[in-house]
């Protein structure tokens, strides 16, 4: 995405843990410090028959702490024009996806029916309770639409009458983030006028929490503790919200609230690397220089980085680091660069991260002021934060008494 379209974030809406459902309560929320872990609620699952001390007992997981949402099985029928008899045969995911595309398109006051509108939903894992596995005799023709991934995002569209392209993007953690790429692509191509563009999560059964139990990324202890030295994993997290984005030449002309201002984004994959999952510091580098290209900027102008920082031994070091890098090149000696990670406060929302990220930065920038990381006691030896001129955020800091040119 080039710098000569950059484009507006004006629509925002969430559900997000801890009972932050809208932006508002969301920025509340992370500027207090809070912290969104918690037990599964009593309507999810029975944590005795699930958990266990011992990593290698097969069928249990290491932590029941997860970040959730409330209320996840309530729904207004009558708002969305779905019966009732449809909304019981809706998966979770479904009704949290069109809730939170409401709450952004009132939010960016556009005129949306009928519109040349984008739907972009980044979204992984679908939970055993979406599969189906039920009474053979109670499958309906509402079932197989209900359930469908692919048709999340054409719900979306047909609801609010959005004319744009309509699809789901997965690239796992970072399918949110894919997914606003290709909507700022399509902006610049002229193929859409706006697009909203979702992230969701749902831990609606246990069953994954086991499988990344057993592969060991997951905090025994239910936490993420992005750039500490305690960091041990991180905590799996629910969350939905959505963005309405435009060419800001356009926000600007029609009048709309503008929460940030996107000027370049760049996508790329690991290639071959020392494993599957692990991130490659080259290529990661590479990104970041990309999206500056595009944005027509230079790093070392950025005063806050928010990074993706699950808070796991391996992932934290290796991105920390070449943000620092990349981040430090021809910056100045007195200019520190703060860094922060959402993850701290709610855990890994995992499809929904990008945007829980981003929502956050939005507000940040809306509210003059950058807001703490939290569960920072020790800094992990194998981040160089000297070297770097890295610092952690863990207090409000008002950034009307600090010159900054840009956040990430």
């Amino acid at each position: 995405m080039s710098a000569q379209f950059p484009v507006a974030v004006v629509g925002i809406g969430c559900r997000l843990p801890n009972g932050s459902d809208t932006k508002e309560l969301y920025y509340e929320f992370l500027r207090n410090k809070g912290d969104g872990m918690s037990e599964p609620p009593p309507d999810r699952w029975d944590h005795s028959e699930w958990g266990s001390s011992r990593p290698d007992e097969p069928g249990k997981y290491n932590t029941s702490m997860c970040g959730f949402i409330n209320s996840i099985d309530h729904f207004d029928t009558r708002e969305f024009g779905i019966s009732m008899k449809e909304a019981q045969q809706l998966d979770p995911s479904s009704r949290l996806i069109l809730e939170v595309a409401h709450l952004a398109l009132l939010d960016s006051g556009i005129d949306y029916r009928g519109s040349n509108t984008g739907v972009y939903i980044g979204q992984l894992l679908i939970s055993a309770s979406e599969l189906g596995n039920g009474d053979r005799y109670e499958v309906s023709s509402y079932q197989g639409l209900g359930k469908c991934i692919s048709l999340r995002s054409n719900r979306v569209s047909f609801t609010f009458d959005l004319r744009g392209p309509s699809l789901i993007v997965d690239t796992a953690c970072s399918s949110s983030a894919t997914a606003m790429h290709m909507a700022m692509s399509a902006i610049k191509l002229g193929d859409i006028d706006q697009a909203l563009i979702i992230g969701g999560n749902v831990i609606a059964q246990p069953v994954h929490n086991v499988m990344f139990s057993k592969t060991g990324i997951l905090s025994p202890t239910g936490s993420s503790k992005s750039f500490d030295a305690a960091a041990d994993g991180y905590a799996r997290a629910e969350g939905f919200a959505a963005i309405m984005i435009k060419r800001l030449d356009k926000a600007l002309k029609d009048g709309d609230t503008v929460y940030s201002v996107i000027t370049g984004s760049a996508i790329n994959s690991n290639g071959k690397g020392v494993s599957l999952t692990m991130p490659k510091a080259d290529m990661q580098a590479e990104t970041i220089r990309q999206a500056y290209h595009h944005a027509n900027r230079k790093p070392s102008e950025a005063f806050f980085v928010e990074l993706h920082a699950t808070g796991t031994p391996v992932g934290d070091p290796i991105e920390a680091n070449i943000v620092g890098q990349v981040f430090s090149e021809d910056r100045k000696p007195d200019r520190v660069l703060r860094i922060g990670s959402v993850k701290s406060n709610i855990g890994h929302t995992e499809g929904c991260s990008f945007l829980a990220s981003l929502i956050k930065v939005s507000l940040m920038l809306k509210h003059k002021e950058i807001i703490p990381n939290i569960r920072f006691n020790n800094p992990n030896p194998k981040i160089d934060f000297n070297k770097w001129l890295m610092k952690v955020q863990t207090e409000v800091c008002c950034t009307r008494l600090i010159l900054f040119d840009s956040f990430v």
